[in-house]
């Protein structure tokens, strides 16, 4: 393997390690299949420690980026959305951040996500929104029967239907965290009968707009319901 590898000068030397192999993969010197140096090799190349090498490999495949096969080497893996999101997902999880700064993170999400759906949806994903939609209310008479569940299943779905499943991934996690750090104050939102009704109103403006391929009034009706729920919610 002939590419440029630097003398490690640095107190952190495995991280490191870690961006320059970085580099070399995003700039295209390593390529999804190639295979690393020796242990050996790499302690000569960078001028550092076994230790610090084995670290660095370690780092990098838990990032996955690389792949150790036993008795084979270490391998550059096929980059995919799935590896690059997971980071981010992870950070979720372990740092959920205030309600208001997941809210915001969502708002973002979703009226960029509604928009691809707009686009993207099949006829058959357009169908089973609008299943949802009658599960929420059954008739617009009758909007006090709209559950929590049906809520999340009606924005899930559009998340689907974006075709994004990066998009998908970070909807899942965020509304996860949504859901368990509000659990109680959203479960006072749906006693609401006129509440309910303004809600059930607006997920009817937002399927219609999906249905009709309008992605202006997709996005236009998803902020205005992410900003009746937050209203309703904090204030």
């Amino acid at each position: 393997m002939d590419v440029d590898l630097k003398p490690i000068r640095t107190k952190k030397i495995y991280e490191e390690i870690v961006e320059q192999i970085k580099e070399l993969i995003t700039d295209g010197q390593l390529k999804p299949g190639d295979k690393l140096p020796s242990e050996r090799t790499l302690v000569e190349s960078f001028r550092v420690s076994r230790a610090s090498i084995r670290e660095a490999l370690s780092a990098l495949e838990m990032m996955g980026m690389v792949e150790v096969k036993t008795g084979e080497g270490t391998f550059i893996r096929q980059i995919k959305s799935d590896l690059l999101v997971a980071p981010l997902v992870w950070a979720l999880s372990i740092d959920k951040g205030s309600v208001i700064e997941l809210l915001e993170v969502r708002n973002m999400l979703e009226v960029q996500m509604v928009g691809f759906a707009a686009e993207r949806a099949t006829m058959e994903e357009i169908g089973e929104l609008g299943t949802i939609l009658n599960n929420m209310g059954g008739d617009h008479a009758k909007p006090e029967i709209m559950s929590e569940s049906a809520d999340i299943n009606f924005h899930y779905k559009i998340a689907l239907a974006s075709h994004n499943n990066i998009v998908i991934r970070l909807m899942d996690t965020i509304m996860d965290n949504v859901h368990q750090m509000m659990r109680i104050s959203r479960s006072k939102l749906y006693e609401d009968p006129k509440t309910v009704g303004m809600i059930y109103s607006e997920h009817v403006n937002i399927f219609e707009a999906i249905k009709s391929k309008d992605v202006v009034n997709a996005q236009k009706w998803m902020l205005r319901h992410l900003q009746t729920v937050e209203r309703e919610l904090f204030h």
